[in-house]
């Protein structure tokens, strides 16, 4: 059965709130086989990154508030989705999680005020962590 996202080995799903707040994610939800870091990131309006990969380290996103759009591009050659960009729209008003799986490139752009919480499996530098390349954006990104 083929994934219906565009990126082979992401994954995205719906978050549920309950009276007490919204679990973000669980040890039984087997999206990550370890912890590293934790980070919350805030996005002023028209804030867009530039695209980094991890060489090693799988990263979950969480919208917590506002808006923003998470751009993907896989660079990882062995992959059925090599050269894949895809874009997600992220609201804090629909939550949701997104595997962004280690050698794939992602930034975030904020169209208004943004925060979004950063889990990773590894907290250290990988030799292989690196922006993506102006050939490799120039080769696999649409026209603007």
């Amino acid at each position: 059965m083929t994934s219906p996202l565009p990126i082979s080995d992401m994954h995205s799903f719906a978050l549920h709130a309950a009276p007490e707040g919204v679990v973000l994610l669980r040890e039984v939800d087997h999206v990550l086989r370890r912890f590293g870091e934790l980070a919350l990131h805030t996005l002023a309006p028209g804030d867009a990154g530039g695209y980094h990969l991890r060489a090693e380290a799988d990263r979950v996103i969480f919208p917590l508030d506002g808006e923003c759009s998470l751009r993907l591009l896989d660079l990882r050659p062995q992959s059925p989705s090599y050269g894949v960009h895809a874009v997600f729209a992220l609201q804090a008003a629909a939550p949701q999680g997104v595997l962004v799986p280690f050698g794939v490139a992602c930034s975030l752009a904020a169209d208004s005020a943004a925060r979004v919480l950063w889990l990773s499996t590894h907290s250290q530098p990988h030799a292989g962590d690196r922006p993506a390349s102006a050939e490799e954006l120039q080769r696999f990104l649409p026209a603007a």
